[in-house]
């Protein structure tokens, strides 16, 4: 029999076991908590990506040198809050961490980015936000 058909369709990597257990962890978190986590994950991604310089120091770090820049963010930019909250074991260099806190940051914004996708196809920005406050905000 084979079972080719039943393999996942993703590999089980390291990285894929960090996102996972990351969206599952951010799943089970309050509206607020998942809020907050997404502001602290988005503070981290700001100096990897280089629009916010690290902590003390008046320029970023060059090339060759992601690695510290991924342990200082960490340090510095509340990448170990997020790494704690999400209950992950990484360590500050982690290279597939970023990626991680990529996938959060569009999880918790996915709800508001449909929110202001329908208001711009509807044309009508204010119902929109009328029944959503209605519906009670998640």
């Amino acid at each position: 029999m084979d079972h080719s058909s039943q393999r996942p369709t993703t590999p089980n990597t390291p990285a894929r076991r960090q996102l996972d257990h990351a969206l599952t962890a951010l799943a089970r978190m309050s509206p607020g908590l998942r809020r907050y986590t997404a502001e602290a994950a988005q503070e981290y991604l700001d100096q990897i990506d280089g629009r916010r310089l690290p902590m003390g120091y008046d320029r970023p770090f060059g090339p060759g040198l992601e690695a510290a820049n991924r342990a200082d963010a960490f340090r510095m930019r509340r990448g170990n809050t997020v790494a704690a909250m999400l209950g992950l074991a990484v360590q500050p260099a982690d290279k597939h961490f970023p990626t991680t806190l990529r996938a959060i940051v569009t999880a918790v914004d996915a709800p508001v980015d449909r929110l202001v996708e329908t208001a711009r196809t509807t044309g009508a920005p204010a119902a929109v936000a009328l029944v959503h406050l209605l519906a009670g905000a998640r």
